[in-house]
């Protein structure tokens, strides 16, 4: 399948990847990863030490599933960290993540067009 990659401000426009059984046994445990960091920092009880800890592992693991699943070298990675917002991080690996469970890139699409409509009821 084809992923647009273009967002991460590389040279590259897109990549193909495999769906195989590694892949998406990654992308299910960085999907239990990122929900059990969501409960942590929803708990208002939670030390804010672990919280940041947690939230590093996090970002630790998205990018190194970026890396793998989109075979791409310690420069590219470079450049992402340099061009690229957490928050942009975190839709793309949400994109990532939505294509490998089988979203076509135009339902992502509409899924994104969905969203801004929600949360911009006046368009």
């Amino acid at each position: 399948m084809k992923i647009n990659i273009s967002q991460l401000g590389l040279k590259k426009k897109s990549v193909d990847i495999k769906n195989t059984v590694k892949v998406v046994n990654q992308a299910t445990k960085l999907q239990i990863l990122m929900l059990k960091m969501d409960k942590l920092q929803l708990d208002a009880n939670s030390d804010p030490l672990d919280v940041m800890e947690k939230s590093q592992d996090a970002t630790d693991a998205m990018t190194e599933f970026i890396q793998r699943v989109l075979k791409l070298s310690e420069s590219d990675m470079d450049k992402v960290a340099d061009n690229v917002t957490m928050e942009e991080l975190s839709n793309f690996v949400g994109y990532v993540l939505a294509r490998i469970q089988g979203l076509t890139e135009e339902q992502w699409q509409d899924t994104l067009k969905e969203n801004e409509d929600e949360e911009d009821p006046k368009k």
